[in-house]
């Protein structure tokens, strides 16, 4: 048998003849994933699927991480991907706790893992989340991709609103070059009546 008849007999063994099976595999090891070998790969191979079944394990789990769990940041890549995918109707468990983390996170570190807290916070449109992104705006010296986030976020919220906070940011000497560009595609891109 070819190599690819071997690939093939794998696949329709684990995703059409089992699929239930390896599907409830999979949530099982979002929720133990101590027992991944690269949990890189595996985030990166739930998004592959595209099965919006993994989100409520992974916003489970990262709900319970600590900041410095390996995976976190995998997590959080393959939460936010999945909820990308989904349409507006879509309804999700938000963790009793998630919002908080993610608070501290966004508000109290910098780098990869704020960025990546501030994307999947960009999901849950509420006044709590349009607190803590507007605290984060406040600040300097993070990545800019974490403020680009949270004008997202506020975005998504309340375009109207937040549209003149982007104009201010766009020519805000005193931001980081890279922030005030997007800002200013933002605008350039938004057409007259969305303004």
């Amino acid at each position: 048998m070819p190599d690819i008849e071997k690939k093939l007999e794998i696949l329709y063994e684990l995703l059409i003849d089992n699929s239930d099976v390896f599907i409830a595999e999979l949530k099982e090891l979002i929720l133990d994933p101590t027992k991944i070998n690269n949990t890189n790969k595996f985030a990166s191979l739930l998004v592959e699927l595209k099965n919006h079944i993994f989100i409520n394990p992974l916003l489970e789990k990262i709900a319970s991480a600590d900041k410095g769990d390996v995976w976190l940041t995998d997590f959080l890549y393959a939460a936010i991907n999945l909820l990308e995918e989904c349409s507006e109707d879509d309804v999700f468990d938000v963790p009793e706790n998630l919002i908080n983390k993610l608070e501290d996170w966004i508000l109290n570190n910098k780098g990869e893992l704020s960025w990546k807290a501030a994307n999947l916070l960009k999901f849950y449109e509420s006044d709590l989340a349009e607190k803590i992104q507007l605290k984060k705006l406040e600040e300097r010296g993070d990545f800019f991709l974490t403020y680009m986030e949270c004008i997202l976020g506020l975005l998504r919220y309340n375009r109207d609103k937040y549209i003149g906070l982007v104009e201010q940011i766009a020519i805000d000497q005193t931001r980081d070059e890279k922030l005030r560009e997007f800002c200013s595609d933002l605008i350039n891109n938004d057409p007259p009546n969305n303004r």
